[in-house]
Formats: structure tokens, C-alpha cells, sequence
């Protein structure tokens, strides 16, 4: 019984003691976590550097239109082994978070019809906060923040393509989220900070909106990434009427909207905390932004 005692003593040791954290392994992986704002787990493809640490930069990645968490998790290994990054890629499953509204649009509104769920007619009913996606997220860091423990008060957002449109509006709706620095590259069409124009090319229709919001939307340390060869009008970029109106590409469709904000900030009396960054050379892959991308993730000490 002695000798029984001793091993289970050892192997409690081993594992850190009581409320252990559970780590994760390094290298490439999947986990998942309970999100209790859909009742469903969350799968996350990751990649933890070798020499992981409390002090190690954390990046959430969100994917594209093709909801392909793993490639783009595939897509960041290069600069986050050689940068030190820990790299977090939640998958927005198609049957939590249906169509456009679901994913890029935020959940914002409870879509019920198809038209609704491929966010081409407003819905008539809004979603309580907790159940956008663009909580996810700070769910995201909360819950690798439990498993791993971490001094980074939070971190780095990247999205690209349909996931640089949910990292603009996420900027446009979450002022006091956990995100340090959002990233949107090679957003395809975008929600103006225009009451005048309907949801989603715009926030006509959308109940609650602050100026508060507004302004630190303006304020927000936004990173909009726009390939100078994304210049491409086929494919799956939207062609409605509301999306052609900010312009023929997304290179284009960038431009504008970044010197709206800038117009919309000189007339609140604000200065823009937002930076344009072109990135020659590239076009509309992942890999190309994330080079790039990449030189823009930093530590989120605590204040």
C-alpha cells in the first residue's frame, strides 16, 4: 500500500498537482473548447513554437471563406517558428455559424430565411452580444489562457479575405475586447461607419450603435493589409449592388474605405489610429499577407 501511495504521489507530481493546467504539445495540433454561447465545442488548430513561454506573443488567426482553420493554421508555421509566435485558428463550422451572417457579418442578427444567412437582407431580429461570433475570439484567448497560462494581457488578431471582413467589423463592434491589434487583410467588401447606408454595407438598422463605439472604432489600433495586385474582379468577391458601390476590387474597395476613416475621424475632430499597409507583390493568397503580417505581431503586455 506504502509503495502504491508513493507512485500515485509521484504521478500527481508530475502532473503539476491539483487543477493542473493541461498543456498543449508543441509543434502542430487541434484542441477544442466548449463555447457556451452555442452550447457546441469550438475546434482549434494551433501551432505552439518550441520554446514556448508565459512571454510568447499569442495570435489568432481567423480563416477564410472556405472555413480551412488547418491550412491557415499550415499558412503561419514559417514566420511563427521563426518569430516565436503561438498561433490559435478557431474553425467557424458551417452549421453554428451559417453563411455570411454567421461568420464574417459577426451574428450580429438572427438570420432566418436564406437571404438573411448570406447576409443579403437584414434580418428582423438582433442577437444578444454573447452569441456574436465576434465573441469568439476573446473566448478563444480566455480559454488557451486557462490551459497554458500566459502573462500576455491579449493579443493579436489576423483575419484574411472573409475573415479580414469579420477582423474590420470586429474592430467596428468590440471596443473593449482583449485584441491588442487587429489585422484585416485583403478584406473582399466592407461595413461603412454609416448610418445612412443599410446593413451590412453600412449600419442602418443596427440597433444600439454608439457614438462611443464610433469613436473608438476611429481610434482602434487597425492594421488594414491590402496585396497591390489583389485587383482581381472574379471569383467569389462580392458583386452586389451595395459591394460594387466602394469600388471594381479589393485593392480599390481598400483605399476608399480607409479614406473614409480618415475623413470620418478629421470631421469628428480625432486622429485616425489606423495604418494602411500595401504589400507589393502580393495578390489574394494567405501566405503572402502573413509574411508580411507577420512583422506586425507584438507582445500584449498588461498595462
Amino acid at each position: 500500500m506504502k509503495r502504491y501511495l508513493l507512485i500515485c504521489t509521484a504521478a500527481w507530481l508530475a502532473l503539476g498537482g491539483a487543477g493542473a493546467r493541461a498543456e498543449l504539445a508543441a509543434g502542430s495540433g487541434t484542441y477544442e473548447f466548449d463555447n457556451p454561447a452555442t452550447g457546441r465545442p469550438v475546434q482549434i488548430s494551433y501551432f505552439k513554437p518550441e520554446h514556448f513561454s508565459a512571454d510568447t506573443p499569442v495570435l489568432v488567426v481567423l480563416h477564410g471563406l472556405k472555413r480551412n482553420a488547418d491550412e491557415y493554421r499550415d499558412g503561419w508555421i514559417e514566420q511563427a517558428r521563426a518569430r516565436g509566435l503561438m498561433v490559435l485558428v478557431p474553425h467557424f463550422d458551417r452549421e453554428s455559424y451559417r453563411g455570411a451572417n454567421g461568420y464574417n457579418l459577426g451574428n450580429v442578427f438572427h438570420a432566418e430565411t436564406h437571404e438573411e444567412a448570406i447576409g443579403r437582407a437584414l434580418p428582423k431580429q438582433a442577437n444578444t452580444p454573447e452569441k456574436w461570433s465576434f465573441a469568439v475570439p476573446d473566448a478563444v484567448f480566455a480559454d488557451f489562457a486557462r490551459r497554458e497560462g500566459t502573462r500576455q494581457a491579449g493579443y493579436t488578431l489576423y483575419g484574411h479575405g472573409a475573415g479580414a471582413q469579420f477582423a474590420q467589423r470586429f474592430t467596428l463592434f468590440m471596443a473593449r475586447s482583449k485584441a491588442c491589434r487587429v489585422m484585416a487583410a485583403n478584406p473582399g467588401w466592407y461595413t461603412y461607419p454609416d448610418r445612412d447606408v443599410q446593413w451590412p454595407y453600412g449600419l442602418g438598422g443596427v440597433p444600439n450603435y454608439t457614438e462611443a463605439q464610433l469613436d473608438a472604432f476611429l481610434r482602434a489600433p487597425f492594421v488594414l493589409m491590402l496585396g497591390d495586385d489583389d485587383v482581381q474582379t472574379g471569383g467569389v468577391m462580392r458583386k452586389s449592388d451595395g459591394a460594387a458601390a466602394q469600388g471594381p476590387d479589393r485593392r480599390t474597395r481598400g483605399e476608399r474605405f480607409y479614406a473614409h476613416a480618415q475623413q470620418l475621424a478629421a470631421a469628428r475632430g480625432q486622429k485616425l489610429g489606423w495604418r494602411l499597409q500595401h504589400v507589393a507583390d502580393a495578390g489574394h493568397k494567405n501566405t503572402e499577407m502573413a509574411a508580411a503580417a507577420a512583422q506586425n505581431v507584438q507582445p500584449c503586455p498588461a498595462p
